[in-house]
């Protein structure tokens, strides 16, 4: 499978907020990508899009345990996202996941990549700072180091970030990567963008927020 933009965010979603199932023993193959029923509709259908489009794969999108749930069914995508990217699966992938070296080294695929990454698992929110109550702050939160290494490796090249890691009681530490500031987002917004549209409406609310917005 060749690359391109469309496939490389796909791969940022999975990687997000995606599950990658492979049990050859029991023929079990699936990816599933997991979201907010009441937010995320038009984001799944985005990503149905691509699945379509660019693999032609079909997509089972219901609601489950109150999540909407995107399923696609394709031992050949999940073998390739296995065995040619070495993306971890089943339940190594949350605290392992990483993105994969051809995506890594092509800086137009990485940050459609991060795209994908930041539509599934990030969030745009404004941080009180003290001095300031409306601090616009693009956030993304990880148990996997290696991931949290690659985009602190290669966010901070074009990018102003915070970069931090706590554990909470027994639950495995969180690495969290932070875009901060109203050029920084809008630096954002300009150069890798959403595709999520929870996410774009927030940031058009904050820009239509006045002086204090973004």
């Amino acid at each position: 499978m060749v690359l391109n933009d469309k496939k490389a965010e796909l791969i940022g979603a999975i990687i997000g907020d995606g599950c990658i199932r492979y049990k050859p023993k029991i023929s079990q193959y699936y990816v599933e990508i997991v979201g907010d029923p009441k937010q995320e509709k038009e984001y799944f259908k985005h990503l149905t899009e691509i699945f379509w489009n660019e693999l032609k794969l079909k997509t089972h999108i219901k609601i489950r345990e109150r999540g909407l749930r995107l399923k696609v069914y394709s031992k050949s995508f999940v073998e390739y996202l296995v065995y040619e990217l070495k993306m971890p699966c089943n339940k190594e992938k949350c605290q392992n996941i990483f993105i994969p070296e051809e995506i890594l080294q092509n800086k137009k695929l990485l940050k459609c990549c991060i795209r994908g990454i930041v539509d599934t698992d990030g969030s745009l929110f404004l941080a009180n700072k003290g001095y300031r109550k409306d601090y616009p702050t693009i956030e993304i939160s990880t148990t996997s180091k290696r991931l949290a290494n690659q985009l602190h490796d290669k966010l901070s090249q074009d990018f102003r970030i915070g970069f931090r890691n706590y554990k909470q009681a027994d639950y495995n530490r969180i690495h969290r990567i932070s875009i901060n500031g109203d050029r920084m987002v809008n630096r954002w917004h300009k150069e890798i963008g959403f595709s999520n549209k929870r996410i774009i409406d927030r940031y058009q609310k904050l820009k239509e927020s006045g002086p204090t917005g973004i």
